[in-house]
């Protein structure tokens, strides 16, 4: 095996651990709710406050890595990262808890980001290749950090589940010191004001809106699905829940596919609202108290979801000829966004109206902007 081979695949386990930590909380939410005495609300917050940091990052890590070396900035991140993991199973203070992770969830981005500018340095004729198992590595990720937690937790219990996937990223840190020193460049870092034309541009700010609600809808799902379950069936373990997201399979094959249903479906636009289509169906189907029902759901609200987001983004790349680092970045803050906004507001509709309205006012939300794209088509006829 190759040293560059070898290279790969460091950077693209350490992709996979950092996503399994981000998303591990997610279905043991209500335990953890349950462990610590507090709400639901408090809960969600532990994957809420760690996508948020990601909606800032392509504007605050950005700098950084034209400036110090990428290697020793996700060597400490990723130790970082591991240790605040490990000190989590001591806390017997919700709020303390929720302190780490925050904490925690400031070195994520910077992990992301760096292992991404790394992955597109170290070969400059395998680019392509190198961010398609970039982002096939972080699908993986979240599905691992959602199935594996959850049936650790429920073998073991959750300190146990901490402790494991802290000691995964210290193991990390230490795997990292064996890849090769990434080369800084040199340009300039973009300004505030290098964004205003994208945000002024009807087609991007339709694309990044789209991000934005995908995102939000796809997240208040997931946070969701597990106190849903949970109240079907209140002895449902943990490891049953984790069953659930083994769907977020779909987004590896749509990922490696998206090319094909571009093709077989005409242009981009079509798609796109295809793909919210398919999404707002599986939503609504989740709406059925069964759970087998509910387990296909998934499957059908993964296809729809991970087809708009690699065809939204595919979509704006196609119109950024030009500084496609700033279109990306303003992508992944919208995306992320979303994600952190929908991880925790949705529980007050759940709690005031039900999963069933809920569903399915995210199901009119997604046919609306199907909807919308389609009227639209014309704005992007030459992408």
């Amino acid at each position: 095996m190759s040293f560059h081979t070898k290279q790969l695949i460091c950077l693209l386990s350490v992709a996979i651990a950092t996503l399994s930590l981000v998303y591990m909380p997610q279905p043991i939410a209500p335990l953890l709710a349950t462990y610590f005495g507090v709400s639901l609300h408090l809960a969600t917050l532990l994957v809420s406050f760690t996508l948020l940091p990601m909606a800032i990052a392509p504007i605050l890590y950005g700098f950084l890595l034209e400036r110090f070396n990428a290697k020793n900035i996700v060597i400490f991140s990723v130790f970082a990262c591991g240790v605040l993991q490990v000190a989590s199973i001591f806390c017997e203070d919700f709020f303390v808890f929720l302190v780490l992770r925050c904490v925690q969830a400031l070195f994520f981005p910077a992990i992301l980001t760096t292992l991404l500018t790394i992955l597109t340095r170290i070969s400059t004729q395998h680019i392509q290749r190198n961010v398609s198992l970039y982002v096939s590595a972080t699908i993986t990720g979240g599905l691992i950090g959602r199935v594996l937690g959850s049936t650790l937790t429920d073998m073991w219990g959750w300190h146990i589940c901490f402790f494991v996937f802290g000691v995964v990223m210290i193991g990390c840190g230490v795997w990292l010191f064996g890849i090769e020193d990434s080369k800084r460049i040199s340009h300039h870092t973009p300004r505030i004001k290098a964004f205003l034309p994208f945000l002024s541009n009807k087609r991007v700010l339709q694309i990044l809106g789209g991000a934005f609600l995908m995102f939000f809808t796809f997240q208040a799902i997931l946070s969701l699905l597990p106190i849903e379950l949970k109240t079907l069936d209140p002895f449902v373990r943990e490891s049953t829940i984790g069953a659930f997201y083994i769907s977020y399979l779909v987004g590896i094959v749509i990922s490696l596919c998206a090319g094909y249903i571009i093709l077989f479906l005409g242009n981009k636009v079509r798609a796109i609202a295809a793909g919210f289509i398919v999404f707002g169906v599986g939503v609504l189907l989740l709406i059925y108290p069964h759970f087998w029902i509910i387990f296909g759901a998934m499957f059908v609200v993964c296809a729809g979801c991970f087809t708009c987001h690699n065809v939204l983004s595919a979509l704006l790349n196609s119109i950024s000829v030009r500084q496609k680092g700033i279109a990306n970045g303003l992508y992944l803050s919208f995306y992320y966004a979303g994600g952190a906004l929908g991880s925790h507001l949705p529980i007050f509709i759940y709690e005031e109206f039900g999963w069933g309205y809920l569903c399915a006012g995210l199901s009119f939300l997604l046919f609306v902007l199907a909807l919308l794209f389609m009227r639209n088509a014309s704005f992007f006829a030459r992408y």
